[in-house]
């Protein structure tokens, strides 16, 4: 049989640069039987064991483990599964060796059924136990014979056999069988510098010697190795994990259960609601609908599952997201308090989340506070154990930058080298650089080669973001587990691979929004229920999305969305949840005839019969449910049966589109349409199945934009208190959001040593910015002076004689953001008395020179330095004198494109190069209540030969342009110092 053992691939992370397809690949084309994957973890094992039996060749699935032996020595065993419980028993140890760092060979006796151990010869305590002569072997040689074990040896050992060394021989055959193995680690030679840069970027530094670790396609023959490679069986994954049962403690069924949730819990909401009576039979009819659909598919337990953590969530005052995704189309979801928004109010599909026709997964997707995540997630674990959840690991990889960048550090080049040669790359490409190079350059033909070799190969293990598995067996007897954050465990299987296995994943999402509204909630006193019962018509909300007054909303900031939200004027909920489906590529094209159809009233219906589906967007197709709903109301079909065409449509699944197609129009003339007209809906279907959005996730996603919005309207301060507190790291942003505080007559005031917190506070007198907002005083200083002005402060000399915990660069600090203005000083007397040699000399400060301060221009930038912004001694302080003297129009009032002239602080300035090597500037622009992006192109910067200073004024003739991501730069052709 044809094949080697050892092979290691790209998931052997920076160890190995074998990507696992066209390793597998390599195998297939050199007519390999059987290929190995032997990483130190199991990353790559399901992969690995898929490709191989797509392509017809036995995979051998193993690891390498290394050990300790009498606490001195180390060595490498081979691990390799020959049978299923081999597999499991691998499982086994990939996660003790990964969450346990087990290292010794006893800790492997449990496990060693259905495994081949493979003891590796080279650099091993074999090795030099038989170079030495060392009695010692005798007893290692018992240890790996109690593992029924080989001693592998690499092909730079086989010359020992090969030569009749009668000494290696007697000591190999008078004690222990044999096996050829071959460590792989990349494919061909001209692969060897990437191994060896992937070594050098990880901090490797074994040495590789003369060992050939390429892909050899004529292995070393061994009739042993044939036997045991034919006696292998592997059939991994064929049966279904169970979902997990939900721990009922009332002794019903899941299904009476969850059937009696929802009966209570849509009676609750109904009322709650003031929904008509008269109505009822809709809500209940659909209701056992649903619930008879779940009981079929056997998916009671997991709405069980999610109901519990959401009510706990709820219970611990954590706040939940309204809904995500498609489940917000179910009214089970609704009812016992899965989702907030009621699908039938909304018109959404329970089939765009779960129906027969697609047997899939519920996929209930939920949000928490940024900040609260961790503890439902907590909570789920203490329900169901530690060994039946676990995170999912994701892969970084190298990308364009890194490979480039990473290995121009492993070279010791320059950095702007680098940057360069990045810059070249991201205009021509990799091959075309190669190519001009080979000849001229080979230093650098070579290097891009290299970083060609790197780009997406894995660069480090991390976590998913969201996703969480949850098992009803112990997570380790069917997946390898590694150490996770939190103190749970980490999948070494990808997301893919374990839906593929069928595990049940959920996605737990930390959204900041929520944390912001979470915040407005508790500032205002109100409580969870209050905010889910605001109404969706207030006016005053409509008014401020229709003047463009959407900073700080979520989903709503960009420059477009303002634009499109000016030109439409939505007057109701509906508007805005078809604005955020509208505004993306593709559905864009449709927003002008959206807007002209909801502003004239000349609504045009492809057939009179979509009115009633079509009506709420003005006759545009918007939301991927009415594609369904046209489907059922032409055709007939099932909201399951226009499920699949939706979804075959918009995969572009010629496997059954036409079949599908011919089955609509067919079912439709059965209706009474004429073929032509069926024809005529059914391309319209095509085309807007594309673009067409998932309604129940925008419905979720506009409502909380709506709460926001609601907030800012209506609780302007503690609105804006919340989105300071969200950037409160971002000096950018702060200085954004101050400016545009203020521009609203919102009072911010500078830090105050005896006010300050470590967040934003809301006051009657505005708000004050808090210590951990300044330069190097973070929010362990910040807790500091917190604790110890329980007793304000009443002078400097009280100050510093208490904060001896404070470092000079922390005072001046203080000092220059304004935080100790109170005590009556100038701050040049403070910073002459920031030692503590100084200290002594406080009490007799005369008072003279008091009188003595620095200049407004370096408080101006002492104080930019220490808060990224000015509050107190603004370069703008003259700002409308100016404006008079010049007649500017402000920056802030152009609402044309037009040239103009205007007045401008460079906030911040950038220098860069152009594709033509020009150089050119970018940056911040502001004036008093608002910031711009600015740019002055090559040509412009050459004519005005400068550049301008952060700590002046200029006039300057621009304009504004919409750049291609919708949002508005201020061109500038000349600027001059202001006079």
């Amino acid at each position: 049989m044809k094949g080697f053992l050892y092979g290691q691939t790209e998931y052997n992370i920076l160890s190995s640069c074998n990507r696992l397809e066209e390793y597998v690949k390599y195998a297939k084309d050199n007519h390999f039987d059987y290929l190995s994957i032997t990483d130190k973890s199991m990353y790559g094992a399901f992969k690995f064991y898929n490709l191989c039996i797509d392509n017809n060749i036995k995979p051998i699935i193993g690891i390498e483990y290394t050990y300790e032996y009498k606490t001195i020595y180390s060595g490498k065993v081979l691990l390799y599964a020959k049978d299923n419980k081999g597999y499991q028993n691998l499982v086994k140890i990939s996660t003790l060796k990964d969450t346990k760092n087990i290292t010794l060979l006893d800790d492997l006796k449990e496990y060693k059924d259905g495994i081949l151990f493979i003891f590796v010869f080279n650099s091993s305590p074999i090795e030099t136990f038989y170079l030495s002569n060392d009695e010692s072997i005798d007893e290692l040689f018992n240890i790996i014979k109690l593992f029924d074990g080989y001693i592998g040896l690499s092909n730079t050992n086989y010359p020992l056999l090969k030569r009749e060394n009668e000494d290696f021989k007697r000591f190999i055959d008078g004690n222990i069988k044999w096996l050829p193995i071959h460590k792989c680690n990349y494919l061909n030679s001209d692969d060897y510098v990437i191994y060896e840069t992937i070594r050098t970027i990880s901090g490797n530094s074994e040495a590789v010697g003369n060992n050939n670790y390429s892909f050899i396609t004529e292995p070393e023959k061994n009739l042993e190795l044939d036997k045991i490679i034919s006696n292998i069986s592997l059939s991994i994954y064929n049966e279904k994990p169970e979902l997990p049962k939900f721990p009922n403690t009332k002794g019903e069924s899941s299904h009476d259960y969850l059937f009696s949730l929802c009966d209570k819990g849509l009676r609750r909401r109904l009322k709650l609601n003031n929904v008509d009576i008269n109505k009822y039979d809709i809500y209940f009819s659909r209701l056992k609908y649903e619930l008879d659909v779940i009981a079929k598919m056997g998916y009671e337990d997991y709405f069980l599952i999610v109901w519990d953590f959401i009510r706990y969530s709820k219970q611990n005052n954590i706040l939940v997201g309204p809904g995500r995704g498609s489940s917000a189309g179910s009214l089970v979801a609704y009812s016992i308090g899965i989702t907030e928004i009621d699908p039938i109010r909304f018109n959404l599909l329970f089939e765009r989340f779960l129906n027969i026709e697609r047997v899939t997964m519920p996929d209930i997707d939920t949000d928490f506070p940024d900040d609260k995540r961790d503890d439902v997630i907590a909570y789920v674990k203490s329900v169901y154990g530690d060994k039946h959840i676990c995170n999912i690991t994701t892969f970084g990889r190298f990308k364009l930058k890194s490979s480039i960048k990473d290995l121009a550090r492993a070279l010791s080049m320059d950095s702007r080298r680098a940057d360069t040669i990045v810059d070249m790359v991201e205009k021509y490409g990799f091959d075309t650089l190669i190519n001009r190079y080979s000849d001229e350059d080979l230093e650098l033909s070579k290097f891009l080669r290299i970083a060609k070799g790197l780009e997406d190969l894995p660069r480090n293990i991390s976590t998913h973001p969201a996703g969480i598995i949850l098992s009803s067996k112990e997570l380790d007897t069917i997946v390898p587990l590694g150490e996770g954050a939190n103190k749970i465990y980490q999948s070494q299987f990808e997301a893919p691979d374990l839906e593929k296995i069928g595990l049940l994943k959920m996605d737990f999402l930390g959204l900041r929004n929520l944390t912001m509204i979470d915040g407005m909630i508790k500032d205002s006193g109100f409580d969870y229920n209050w905010i889910r019962n605001i109404p969706l018509n207030d006016p005053k909300v409509y008014q401020m999305l229709s003047n463009k007054d959407t900073l700080g909303i979520f989903q709503l900031g960009s420059e477009g969305i303002k634009d499109v939200l000016y030109k439409l004027k939505p007057t109701g909920f509906m508007d805005l949840v078809a604005v955020l489906a509208l505004y993306r590529p593709g559905p864009m094209d449709n927003i002008p005839e959206f807007i002209n159809s909801k502003h004239s009233g000349n609504i045009h219906y492809p057939h009179k019969d979509l009115e009633p589906i079509l009506k709420e967007t003005y006759g545009v197709i918007v939301y991927q449910e009415q594609i369904m709903q046209i489907a059922q109301v032409f055709a007939g079909f099932s909201f399951g049966e226009a499920d699949l065409l939706r979804r075959a449509i918009s995969k572009k699944d010629s496997s059954k589109l036409d079949s599908l197609e011919n089955d609509f129009i067919n079912r439709s003339v059965g209706k009474g349409y004429s073929r032509e007209i069926a024809k005529q809906i059914y391309d319209l279907i095509y085309k807007f199945a594309n673009y067409g959005f998932n309604k129940s996730h925008t419905v979720v996603y506009a409502y909380i934009a709506y709460q926001m919005a609601y907030f800012k309207a209506h609780y302007f301060p503690i609105f804006m208190g919340n989105m300071l507190n969200n950037v409160i790291s971002d000096s950018k942003s702060l200085s954004e959001y101050i400016r545009y505080s203020k521009s609203h007559g919102l009072k911010i005031h500078k830090p105050n040593i005896n006010i300050s917190m470590n967040r934003f506070e809301i006051t009657k007198e505005g708000l004050f910015i808090p210590f951990t907002a300044i330069s190097s005083i973070g929010d362990l200083v910040s807790k500091k002076i917190i604790e110890e002005r329980k007793t304000p402060f009443t002078s400097y000399l009280n100050f510093r004689e208490r904060t001896s915990f404070l470092t000079k660069e922390q005072v001046t600090a203080l000092i220059f953001s304004g935080a100790l203005d109170m005590f009556g000083k100038t701050k040049k007397s403070m910073c002459e008395n920031t030692s503590d040699e100084d200290m002594a000399m406080l009490k007799y400060i005369n008072s003279k020179d008091q009188d003595l301060e620095y200049e407004v221009s370096y408080l101006s930038e002492m104080e930019r330095k220490y808060l990224g912004y000015n509050i107190e001694y603004n370069v703008l302080n003259n700002y409308y004198d100016i404006i008079k003297k010049n007649r500017l129009i402000p920056l802030n009032r152009i609402n044309s494109l037009a040239r103009v002239n205007t007045l401008v602080h460079f906030v911040d300035i950038i220098e860069k190069k152009t594709k033509a090597n020009e150089k050119m500037l970018v940056g911040t622009i502001e004036d008093d209540k608002q910031a711009f992006h600015f740019v002055i192109f090559s040509d412009d910067y050459k004519k005005n030969n400068k550049m301008p200073n952060t700590n002046e004024l200029y006039i300057a003739v621009g304009q504004f342009r919409i750049n291609k991501n919708g949002e508005k730069d201020f061109v500038i052709y000349e600027f001059f110092k202001s006079k």
